[in-house]
């Protein structure tokens, strides 16, 4: 990602500050370990009544749906399965859905647990879905999550109506395979959060997203989120026109 990128996102995010109760905003860190946890300490800064999902509790290791449902926190639904990667070849099947996955079973290299250490060692799997979507508990109207592995043949989040390529929020392809970014969404014009759908681009193509945080953003707290862009990259589009 390029410092180009960066000034014309920031730039973006303090000019539109006017229009911030009117725009979902997506805001990705640089790529690398530091990046991502300075971005989700700089999130859980400025928000408030936040929640947590590890995915280390409650889960089977390895088995496979097509919803995985975090109480209070958020449902992850596999919407377009796909087919022809890792999760079909052994003792997986793209078709049969996301997975709660770990070191010792998972079928891919460049996803992983985050942070990495002896507490936190599972991470949910996409499962080379063509298509997720996160439904946020009612009532939170932001979310953060550490993504690993998001870019090996493209894709895109959609929040709202509103698309963002994954191919200008993490660059050069080549950066992003294995790599871990955190990812923060808020609506503070909104009482809860619309889902967030992530799009593959290629049916053998996936990412992994560990430690999902769900939170408020009071319209007060609101520009105290526009540090993220001075980290990585902030995009703020107005919502579609009913």
């Amino acid at each position: 990602m390029n410092t180009a990128s960066k000034i014309l996102a920031t730039g973006l995010l303090l000019g539109a500050s006017s229009l911030v109760s009117a725009v979902p905003m997506l805001t990705v860190t640089g790529p690398g370990i530091g990046a991502a946890n300075a971005g989700q300490a700089t999130f859980l800064g400025s928000v408030f009544g936040a929640e947590t999902e590890d995915f280390e509790n409650g889960y089977t290791v390895g088995s496979q749906s097509q919803t995985i449902s975090s109480s209070g926190i958020a449902t992850f639904e596999s919407v377009v399965a796909g087919s022809g990667g890792a999760c079909d070849n052994g003792s997986f099947n793209c078709n049969a859905g996301l997975s709660i996955l770990d070191g010792s079973v998972s079928p891919y290299t460049g996803r992983f647990s985050v942070p990495t250490d002896a507490d936190n060692t599972n991470w949910l799997d996409s499962m080379d879905a063509r298509e997720m979507s996160i439904s946020v508990a009612t009532g939170y109207n932001a979310i953060g999550f550490f993504m690993t592995d998001p870019n090996d043949s493209g894709g895109r989040f959609e929040i709202g109506g509103v698309g963002f390529d994954f191919e200008y929020l993490f660059g050069n392809t080549s950066l992003s395979n294995g790599q871990v970014y955190y990812i923060s969404i808020f609506d503070n014009d909104v009482a809860t959060l619309g889902d967030v759908v992530i799009k593959s681009n290629a049916s053998g193509d996936g990412y992994g997203i560990d430690r999902v945080t769900v939170a408020k953003v009071p319209e007060p707290g609101t520009l105290a989120l526009f540090g993220l862009g001075l980290v990585g990259l902030g995009l703020a589009r107005r919502r579609k026109q009913a």
